[in-house]
């Protein structure tokens, strides 16, 4: 072989290796760690969920809103309001629904608990300042998962959720 061919042949595989590395692996190695969660809970302050109820505007949860209510279920990383004290009356209608969204996400459902003992449906508020709709058992409101699951064989989380909520919609189903 020539030298000229073999200084192309060296340089051509030089120049072209960087680019065969996947850009996926190069992203999973150098993310940035998230930093820690403030040290007291706020509510965010451009938090906005439209609520409609019975295709009519409801009254929109807002940070004021939530600030001006006591958590119903509360420890030191997060409060929860039962959606039936935030949403009134409406909720307290035999059959009604809280059909839950975020932003691009599809509705789920949302039924008021038989009774007080049951699962309750809650607007959630994290330390990081994360908006979720789930169900809360009142007897353990937030139970620890965490390596619970997995290779045990254990259920985590069975409960619904949505993140980043952004309109709530109240209804009473038919049968």
């Amino acid at each position: 072989m020539k030298p000229i061919y073999v200084v192309f042949l060296f340089t051509a595989v030089a120049l072209g290796a960087p680019a065969c590395q996947r850009t996926s692996d190069e992203g999973d190695t150098k993310r940035v760690p998230k930093p820690p969660p403030p040290e007291e809970l706020k509510v965010p302050v451009d938090l906005r969920i439209e609520v409609t109820i019975d295709g009519a505007p409801g009254a929109t949860i807002d940070a004021p809103r939530l600030e001006a209510n006591k958590a119903d279920f509360a420890d030191q990383d997060r409060h929860a309001w039962k959606l039936v004290e935030l949403l009134g009356d409406s909720t307290r209608r035999p059959g009604s629904v809280m059909a839950i969204a975020a932003k691009g996400g599809p509705e789920v459902l949302l039924r008021p608990a038989p009774t007080a003992a049951d699962p309750q449906p809650v607007l959630l508020v994290s330390r990081r300042g994360e908006v979720v709709a789930t169900m809360i058992d009142p007897k353990a409101p937030f139970p620890e998962y965490h390596g619970r699951g997995g290779r045990l064989g254990r259920t985590g989380d069975p409960l619904p959720r949505v993140s980043g909520v952004t309109k709530i919609r109240v209804f009473v189903e038919t049968q």
